[in-house]
């Protein structure tokens, strides 16, 4: 059935007209093929949506402790002592605040004087941190991907029943074949409706993640330069406190 006919017995002020009402007879109406489409569909937006609002929670919590975790950072720094009260108030720091990958990464490192070794732990924190951050976001990047096809599987369905329905009833009025065009098209809204913001969802939470990893590295520089003195890799920046980006915020 061509776009053209679907536009001309379903025009866009008919469908902007539906209410709640008429789009709950459109699920009900559906084939059971339809409402299974459907259901699915259902299931992967909730869930994207749970994702989305545990791992924003819990990066906006990250970004918090971290602000803090830079301020006493700092003033470790600013005190020119690596074994100062300053460092200790630091350490003592990040052991109340665990929850935090820099935090995990100070107490990692914190009886280590040899940047190779720090280099080692840092890596290793880092991949652990990121690793936990990532977790549950194959359910997001499995809403981004599966989801249109989901909706072109209903909208696909829809059609061919509207071609049975025709074949059947030997008819091609608006009785006939508008059932199965209505499943058609509200199997794809939910495709849709699903997909954008699991996409949006997930790109910024990767985004979050990457900025939480840049922190993880700036760190890991800032103890490589603490303890490794004229023992630091040759060609590597020699700043004991790497420049911060404009954008490196969580």
């Amino acid at each position: 059935m061509s776009a053209t006919f679907i536009t001309a017995i379903l025009p866009g002020s008919f469908l902007a007209a539906l209410g709640p009402g008429e789009l709950v007879d459109m699920v009900t109406g559906s084939t059971f093929f339809g409402k299974f489409i459907l259901l699915v569909l259902l299931f992967l937006s909730v869930m994207s949506w749970a994702v989305f609002v545990e791992k924003a929670r819990a990066l906006a919590r990250i970004r918090a402790g971290h602000q803090e975790f830079w301020i006493k950072c700092e003033n470790w720094l600013d005190s020119g002592s690596s074994t100062g009260p300053e460092r200790a108030e630091m350490v003592s720091w990040c052991r109340d605040n665990t929850e935090f990958p820099l935090s995990n990464l100070i107490l990692e490192t914190e009886t280590m004087t040899q940047w190779p070794a720090i280099r080692r732990a840092s890596e290793r924190v880092s991949y652990l941190e990121t690793e936990n951050l990532e977790r549950y976001l194959i359910l997001l990047s499995t809403a981004v991907t599966i989801s249109p096809f989901l909706g072109l599987l209903g909208t696909v369905w829809g059609i061919m029943s509207s071609f049975w329905g025709m074949a059947s009833m030997q008819s091609a009025n608006l009785t006939v074949v508008a059932p199965g065009i209505a499943e058609a098209l509200i199997t794809t809204i939910a495709g849709l409706a699903t997909a954008i913001p699991a996409v949006i969802f997930y790109n910024m939470i990767v985004r979050k993640i990457d900025l939480v990893g840049n922190e993880l590295d700036r760190l890991r520089t800032v103890l490589e330069e603490a303890v490794g003195g004229e023992a630091a890799p040759v060609g590597r920046d020699q700043s004991l406190r790497p420049e911060v980006h404009d954008r490196e915020t969580i």
